[in-house]
């Protein structure tokens, strides 16, 4: 073979990822670890994270009898599958819960698409700004608008690592192009009374 020209093969492996094998240095090249492909995910990822909601209306006004409650879980399974499952509660005690799955196959930095687990009409189109940031857009799956735009910042405080999010709710055309704003502030759960599952109850 000549030194000039590199040639690669790719091998295929049990977990059906490819290996890429470069014969000229005759080393293999592993995939992307799970903290390269996620760079702020992979801090928080594995641990539920929960806390309590502010909720401030289109006119900027704490709407503070509206009591919102709700946790996230980030999950990397060993193929760099990237799982998030996420629960909020209303004032009647009601919850909804979503779990999506989605994750990158390579180390671009772009968003990447959360599908639901069970068929919905939304995906997430997420993103990472390292080192402490994560963005979120909701997205119609049909229609392709942009119902809510999200981002949730890993922060150290005195009291040890914490989630902030803002979250904004986008109107519809014609109205006010901001419904409401969701301020979170989250901490990890330890001693696992709401424990995230990929089951819909």
């Amino acid at each position: 073979v000549n030194s000039n020209v590199r040639t690669q093969l790719y091998m295929s492996v049990e977990d059906e990822a490819d290996v890429l094998i470069d014969i000229q240095k005759g080393n293999t090249i592993s995939p992307p670890s799970a903290s390269t492909l996620y760079p702020v995910i992979s801090k928080i990822a594995g641990k539920e994270w929960t806390g309590s909601c502010r909720y401030i209306n289109a006119n900027l006004q704490h709407a503070t009898k509206l009591k919102l409650h709700g946790g996230v879980k980030y999950e990397i399974n060993d193929d760099n599958k990237l799982t998030l499952s996420s629960f909020l509660t209303f004032p009647n005690d009601q919850t909804r819960q979503v779990v999506m799955e989605g994750g990158r196959t390579g180390e671009d930095s772009g968003a990447m698409t959360l599908n639901p687990l069970e068929d919905g009409p939304i995906i997430m189109k997420l993103s990472e700004v390292a080192p402490d940031t994560i963005l979120i857009n909701e997205v119609e799956k049909e229609s392709g608008k942009i119902i809510m735009t999200s981002s949730i910042t890993v922060v150290q405080t005195m009291r040890g690592t914490e989630l902030v999010g803002v979250s904004h709710e986008v109107g519809e055309v014609g109205k006010d192009a901001i419904e409401g704003h969701q301020l979170w502030r989250m901490r990890e759960n330890v001693e696992q009374k709401v424990v995230l599952s990929r089951e819909f109850e």
